[in-house]
């Protein structure tokens, strides 16, 4: 169950700016069938939301509804706190739970810009190190590239924080492809990333947006190194 969900993928004071750069990323609600290898387990929800202090959250909640994810009751809320800069977000703090009959797992990171520095814990374990300019989470990766591709920015490279490091993720954009999942057919744009790990194994990321829907996603893709695939397909029509 490790490898199935560690692709979805996943409080300090902070002296904010007196004013947050305005984004076209607009607050939203989306629901998502989660499939493995094809096979539909569960349900994702992704909402994003302004706070009112110039701060906002993501967060998705992910419920395992069908055969092992099921039985195992997986649950998992990823939650990402950030502000929007220069148009972009950068990350304040970061919550992952996962609950399962199998395994449990937590993270929590602190992103304290007055020190210039990323506090981690997981496991037990804490780590620190030093902030970049626009660091985000890895969840948050997802509205990067929406907050470009409405920029119509030709880069997309980001400085994402893992657990003990800072991680360079470069997408690529890719051809313009009609796409059906459950909500519909749409007119999208394929963005890509391909890495390897540490044991050289490839891992692939897609994230489908479209236009029509504020560059939203209406399917997320990500194959890990043994080619396990964990797809999120959109349900129906994000509300606003």
């Amino acid at each position: 169950m490790k490898t199935l969900f560690a692709a979805l993928a996943v409080s300090l004071a902070v002296a904010l700016p007196a004013a947050a750069a305005e984004t076209d990323v607009k607050p939203f609600h989306a629901e998502y069938a989660t499939l493995r290898n094809g096979d539909d387990i569960g349900r994702t929800t992704l909402d994003l939301r302004a706070d009112g202090d110039g701060t906002w959250t993501l967060r998705s909640e992910t419920r395992g509804t069908s055969g092992l994810a099921k039985l195992a009751g997986i649950h998992i809320v990823e939650t990402s706190h950030f502000r929007w800069k220069d148009g972009k977000p950068e990350a304040l703090t970061y919550d992952y739970k996962q609950e399962g009959a199998f395994k449990q797992r937590t993270r929590h990171a602190d992103f304290d810009w007055n020190a210039s520095t990323v506090r981690v814990s997981e496991g037990g374990k804490d780590y620190t190190y030093a902030t970049t300019p626009g660091l985000i989470d890895r969840q948050s990766v997802t509205l990067g590239l929406a907050a470009d591709l409405i920029r119509g920015a030709t880069a997309f490279d980001y400085k994402v924080a893992v657990m003990d490091r800072i991680e360079d993720m470069r997408y690529a954009r890719g051809a313009n492809e009609s796409l059906n999942v459950p909500a519909g057919r749409y007119d999208t744009v394929l963005m890509q990333r391909e890495s390897s790990g540490k044991d050289n194994r490839r891992r692939v990321a897609r994230s489908w947006f479209a236009h029509s829907l504020g560059w939203l996603p209406v399917q997320i893709e990500q194959v890990d190194g043994k080619g396990e695939t964990v797809t999120l397909k959109l349900l129906s029509a994000p509300t606003r």
